[in-house]
């Protein structure tokens, strides 16, 4: 058996392609709540704090705990909690305190703007292997231009001071727009006076319940992203190759991912799904058990009808980050090219034809 790497990275790519291999659900994603505090203009699943309706909607605590038990007893050993915002859950901790007992990897995303002392000391005594806090902007005009609430700079700000002082593993990213983007070094910056480590998102999705989105107005020139890209990610050349090897190959997966292989994530109402950004199948573990759901799933994925004869031609495809639920949130097809993809495919050509393979 080829011995595995020893780089945080690597490993974890590989141990998701041996899973994949096998079908073995390893990385889970629980989405605690759709409602979060900020309201920010690009999120693709924003729905407000005090929304009562989408709060009677979600899972009580003791339905996320089985979900979770019978996940890790499938294989489940990586787990993401998200929102929304998962501390509006009144309920968090009685939700996060018994999945610390399950032996899996858990990771944490907030905004931090609701993480008190109190917060931060609560899971430092049953740690997350990681929390991820994202910035949106290195000072308080950008940030709450960006998030449209005042004063969550400064609240953003004291929680990432809390869970430094509780020695919470914790890093950085940020969701890049027209707005907050001349202040990426800034927020890098930031970082570094922290000691913690910083990655840049630049790709905005549309909202995922088809409500009208600014994300149009919020997103980077395709031109922007692949600089963005090239600086940003060190391992894009061979991302990039070996998707171009693949095309050479002709192989033409339609979930180029490990989404519904090896992973899945499940909304705040229950339904499981390959991604949190593909609201189809909307398989229910918890009326059908988890594995039911689990095969439902695998087939929804192996079953996805071929890429169309336009992608298929297209001479760009080796470059082009065409991803299934962005079709079906643009399109209403798991299939058809996404424009704003397309143009950053064309970017990609033109920075990155003739590398070696």
């Amino acid at each position: 058996m080829t011995a595995l790497p020893t780089e945080h990275g690597p490993l974890l790519r590989e141990l998701q392609r041996r899973a994949a291999a096998i079908r073995q659900p390893v990385n889970g994603a629980f989405e605690l709540t759709e409602r979060c505090n900020l309201t920010c203009q690009m999120c693709y699943v924003r729905h407000c704090a005090h929304d009562v309706a989408k709060r009677q909607k979600e899972l009580s605590a003791s339905e996320w705990l089985t979900l979770a038990q019978d996940a890790a007893d499938n294989g489940m050993v990586f787990l993401l909690l998200t929102g929304g915002e998962v501390f509006l859950r009144r309920d968090f901790f009685e939700i996060y305190t018994p999945l610390t007992r399950l032996g899996l990897m858990l990771t944490l995303f907030t905004n931090g703007t609701l993480v008190s002392d109190r917060i931060a000391q609560r899971l430092a005594e049953n740690p997350p292997s990681l929390t991820q806090i994202t910035l949106y902007g290195g000072t308080a005009a950008t940030y709450e231009a960006v998030t449209g609430v005042s004063g969550a700079y400064a609240r953003c700000c004291a929680g990432i001071e809390a869970l430094l002082k509780h020695r919470v593993r914790l890093e950085l990213k940020t969701t890049i727009t027209r707005r907050n983007a001349g202040e990426l070094e800034a927020m890098r910056q930031m970082a570094r006076n922290w000691g913690l480590a910083f990655s840049a998102v630049w790709m905005l999705m549309g909202r995922r319940d088809g409500n009208p989105s600014d994300v149009e107005n919020c997103r980077l020139s395709a031109q922007d992203c692949v600089s963005l890209e090239a600086t940003e990610r060190p391992d894009v050349d061979e991302r990039i190759q070996s998707a171009l090897r693949d095309t050479r190959a002709g192989k033409a997966p339609v979930f180029k991912c490990q989404a519904g292989k090896s992973a899945f994530a499940i909304n705040s109402s229950g339904e499981m799904n390959p991604c949190l950004n593909l609201s189809k199948p909307a398989a229910r573990p918890l009326d059908t058990g988890f594995r039911a759901a689990w095969e439902g799933l695998q087939r929804f994925v192996d079953d996805a009808p071929p890429l169309g004869s336009v992608c298929l031609a297209c001479d760009m495809r080796g470059y082009c980050p065409r991803c299934p639920a962005w079709s079906a949130m643009e399109t209403g097809t798991l299939t058809e090219p996404v424009p704003y993809l397309c143009s950053i495919a064309r970017e990609r050509k033109e920075r990155y034809e003739g590398m070696p393979a």
